[in-house]
Order: structure tokens, then C-alpha cells, then sequence
């Protein structure tokens, strides 16, 4: 458990929500304070999913941590994403035992409680991010340095972490509006040798056509790495290949990464993950055209930076497209990767904030 304080918790704030961010590595709780239109994070408590066997008790232990502080606190409102499906305010987590419950944790909080998709709330985080600050955003620029403005109020995000999900908002009069997605659950579409031959690879192995979820998410970069092993790409006595089969599976994506930048076969690896990535966004971006910002969320995008950014691998497939009409419409698109890792206790505190009060 990491705890995190940013600021003190103080009358001064108009609403205090408890927020948090459930995703299929790391359960992030939080305490964020509402003044005058703008949200602060005032407490943030991390947990190890894999640990975890109860929710609300994940709940109690940050208002525990709250209360140690400040004993009087109160809160206003609470508002939890989750990586799964949701549904009468119920989240079964895709990639973990447990459920979120919403009516359990309103009666554990005794305030008004909503549960929400978590790439729900990372939609809701995004009229919160300042796309100029370099903190909070990475530009992917096309290849002759541009990136185009912002345009409108359609933006999407997609992210690759433990998962893959995709989400996507609008402004409907003077509120935003979030959409629940399970996009990341869309079949698998390959587009060149090396992503056929893993798609039929997969299709050997599950007797199912695969799902994005199977090629761009931690998940992913590791059945890549097998895919690369048995077609002998990569090599079963090299040592750098060997030290990554030793690690528990869980760990080996992140091992994967860690070596891309100094071994061959890793960085293949990588470039694969990358262009597939960039083959998802494009077919997102044609379907719903986000002239107000393409994001790409998850922690992989943001800890591979270069991989994305070197000689423009990732901009360059995005725009590799037959039809030169869609092509002029992604060139109007322009991509962001979000770097700012608490995006979804704001965008749930922002959710709360827009559909409970």
C-alpha cells in the first residue's frame, strides 16, 4: 500500500468525493475537493489489485487514512471506476475475482454512491487535461513536426494497460457526457505478415477469433513474446530471453519493455505492439471522429514513449489508410498520450460532480 497526501483536507472545499480508479494491476482510492469549478486531489491511497479480496474493505482503510488526519471529515459523494462491465451500479471486474458494489459501499459511506466504467471516467477526465502542459500530455506530432488543434467537443481515449479499453465523450449543451465502451473487446483485425501470422497463431491456440484485448494490453506484449519464440524470432538460449522466462508471468511485459531498448527481438516485439496500437486508434478515430483529441491512455503508451515517437512508428501507421478522403480525416485528429496517471480519480470526481448533483 502507497499513501500520498497533496493537500489537507479543509472546509474550504464546496463537496468532498471519495474517488477511485479499480483497474486490473492497481486500486487507486482517493480523496479529491471540489472549489469553485475546479477539482484538487487531496489524498490518493494505492493498493495491489492481486491483493485485494474485498473492496469495501479497500474503502474503509482510505477513510481510516482520511480520518487519521482529519477525524471530522466528511464526504459528499463517491464515485468508483472499474475495469469491467457495469451494470445497476454493479462492476464485475474483467481481470479480477471481485466485484465493486456500489449499494455496499453507500451503506459502508452512508453518502450517495456511483459506480462507473473506469474508461468512462478517464473520458471524464479529459476536459481536465491541459494539452499544452508537458506534465499532462505527450503530443504525437506527424512526421513534419504538426499536430492540429482541437477542434469541437468529440474526444475518445483508448488505453493499454493490464487491458485494453476505449471510451469516448461529448458535450451536450453545457455538460459532458461520457458513453460506456467495451471496445477493447472488438475482433482482432491484422494488416500485414507479422500480424497475421500472430492472429492465426492465436486462432490455433483459443479456437476463437481474438480480441484486441489479446494483442495490445500487457497480455499482448506478452503473447507477442511467445509468438516471436516459437516462430524462432526470438531465441529460447539467448540470456536476455532467458532471464524474461524466468519471471512470473505477471512481470513479463513490463521485462519485455526493460529490454526493448538494448535487445533486437524485444524492441520487435515492441514495434509490432506499437503498430497495432496505431491500426486500433485509426479504425477508432474513422469510426467516431474525435476532432476534440484522440488520447491514449494506460501505462504502457506512457512508459514507451520512444518506441511510439521514433521515426513518427506510431503517427506514420496511423495514417497509413487506402482511402484518401478517411486519410484527410485523420490528419484533422490530432493524438495525445496522457501522462498524468491520476486522470481517473479526477475524471471520477468530475463524474460525480456532473451526473449527482
Amino acid at each position: 500500500m502507497r499513501i500520498q497526501w497533496f493537500k489537507e483536507i479543509d472546509k474550504r472545499y464546496r463537496k468532498l468525493i471519495l474517488v477511485g480508479d479499480v483497474g486490473g494491476t492497481n486500486t487507486n482510492l482517493g480523496v479529491a475537493g471540489e472549489l469553485g469549478g475546479k477539482i484538487e486531489l487531496l489524498l490518493e491511497v494505492v493498493f495491489e489489485s492481486s491483493s485485494v479480496t474485498k473492496f469495501t474493505l479497500c474503502v474503509k482503510k482510505t477513510m481510516e487514512i482520511a480520518r487519521e488526519n482529519h477525524p471530522n471529515v466528511a464526504f459528499d459523494l463517491c464515485c468508483v471506476s472499474g475495469a469491467g462491465p457495469v451494470k445497476d451500479n454493479f462492476c464485475k471486474m474483467t481481470n479480477q475475482d471481485w466485484v465493486i458494489d456500489g449499494n455496499e459501499i453507500q451503506e459502508t459511506l452512508g453518502v450517495p454512491t456511483l459506480i462507473i466504467n473506469d474508461f468512462s471516467a478517464i473520458s471524464f477526465g479529459l476536459p481536465l487535461l491541459d494539452v499544452t502542459s508537458d506534465k499532462q500530455v505527450e503530443v504525437l506530432r506527424r512526421p513534419d513536426g504538426t499536430s492540429p488543434e482541437p477542434q469541437g467537443d468529440m474526444r475518445a481515449v483508448v488505453g493499454a494497460g493490464t487491458g485494453l479499453g476505449v471510451g469516448f465523450m461529448a458535450k451536450m449543451g453545457d455538460r459532458w457526457r461520457a458513453f460506456p465502451s467495451e471496445g477493447g473487446h472488438m475482433d482482432f483485425a491484422d494488416f500485414d505478415e507479422d500480424t497475421k501470422g500472430f492472429k492465426a497463431w492465436i486462432m490455433d491456440t483459443i479456437d476463437l477469433v481474438p480480441e484486441y484485448e489479446m494483442a495490445i494490453s500487457g497480455s499482448g506484449i506478452k503473447n507477442l513474446f511467445y509468438y516471436y519464440l516459437e516462430k524462432d524470432v526470438l531465441k529460447k538460449d539467448d540470456p536476455v530471453i532467458q532471464t524474461i522466462l524466468r519471471e512470473a508471468e505477471v512481470n513479463k511485459p513490463a521485462a519485455i519493455s526493460k529490454a526493448a531498448s538494448t535487445h533486437e527481438g524485444c524492441h520487435r516485439v515492441l514495434v509490432t505492439f506499437v503498430k497495432m496500437y496505431a491500426r486500433l486508434a485509426a479504425s477508432i478515430a474513422a469510426f467516431l471522429i474525435p476532432r476534440g483529441g484522440l488520447y491514449l491512455a494506460g501505462g504502457i503508451s506512457g512508459k514507451n514513449l520512444e518506441v511510439f515517437t521514433k521515426d513518427h512508428l506510431f503517427m506514420r501507421t496511423f495514417e497509413q489508410h487506402c482511402n484518401p478522403n478517411i486519410l484527410r480525416v485523420l490528419q484533422e485528429i490530432p493524438i495525445y498520450v496522457i501522462k498524468d496517471y491520476s486522470i481517473s480519480l479526477y475524471g471520477a470526481a468530475n463524474a460525480a460532480l456532473s451526473l449527482m448533483v
